[in-house]
């Protein structure tokens, strides 16, 4: 009787150990052709979440790349019904796995984050909602000479003032302009190798810095650039595997890694 018991009870440990970590884990959409559904309904986009509780129903000419928590990668190609569990079945073999798992966890993690800030999205921030910053997006690294900014303005007003904060000095830059962007050099004069940027856009000459939302610039020195280059050059070699262009390379570096050229 007792025996009995105990291999319940080890049944009954090993269905909850494995179930929390199948549970657990969620996997996103890394890159998409197609129209893949959730429970045929909604429409999977590049950054969306497939969990346990969901079916992935795909058709002809649909294709997904998910990731998942530890950096693993796994590809669908075939129009079928898939259950959440089935998706293990169709990891992805690259080489390099060291380097491109630890690429890959750090995408999965700008995924989950986003995917916080979207159902987090009733909170009420205090920052300029009027002027949409677009480019350069938030924490960019990058070593180009130039670097182009960008925003929407939707105010009724047609100047308005560029801020460009030095994190290192703390010297505020400020330049009023009309239009959607501006051009800057890195100069060592606005600009600087090696210096950390916040900037922001206003249709106030004197705003509260406070409640404006600024992106920050990491402008990196040729060393360090060179040097994010040499590690690029592993995960390039990986995206090429998974049949990516040399544009989609380039545009999901600086969306995911935010490694950035202008």
């Amino acid at each position: 009787m007792e025996r009995i018991f105990l291999s319940r009870l080890v049944g009954l440990v090993f269905f909850f150990i494995t179930g929390s970590m199948c549970f657990g884990q969620n996997y996103y959409v890394f890159k998409k052709r197609g129209k893949p559904a959730i429970n045929a309904t909604k429409v999977l986009d590049r950054g969306g979440v497939f969990s346990a509780a969901d079916t992935l129903h795909m058709g002809e000419n649909d294709y997904v790349l998910f990731v998942n928590k530890i950096g693993e990668l796994f590809e669908l190609t075939d129009a079928n019904i898939y259950a959440f569990s089935a998706i293990t079945d169709y990891k992805k073999k690259l080489e390099n796995e060291s380097f491109t798992k630890k690429y890959f966890v750090y995408v999965w993690q700008q995924f989950t984050n986003q995917h916080k800030r979207k159902q987090e999205a009733g909170v009420v921030y205090r920052e300029e909602r009027n002027v949409a910053l677009v480019s350069p997006i938030d924490s960019v690294r990058t070593g180009s000479p130039e670097v182009k900014f960008s925003w929407n303005n939707k105010t009724d007003k047609e100047e308005l003032f560029f801020f460009l904060r030095d994190l290192k000095t703390k010297h505020l830059t400020k330049i009023g302009l009309t239009g959607n962007e501006i051009l800057l050099n890195v100069d060592n004069f606005i600009l600087k190798p090696g210096q950390t940027y916040e900037w922001s856009v206003s249709d106030a000459a004197f705003p509260n810095l406070n409640e404006l939302q600024f992106n920050q610039l990491n402008v990196l020195t040729k060393e360090q650039y060179e040097e994010l280059l040499k590690e690029m050059n592993t995960i390039i070699t990986a995206f090429k595997f998974l049949g990516f262009s040399e544009a989609e390379i380039q545009e999901v570096i600086c969306l995911d890694y935010k490694f950035c050229s202008f």
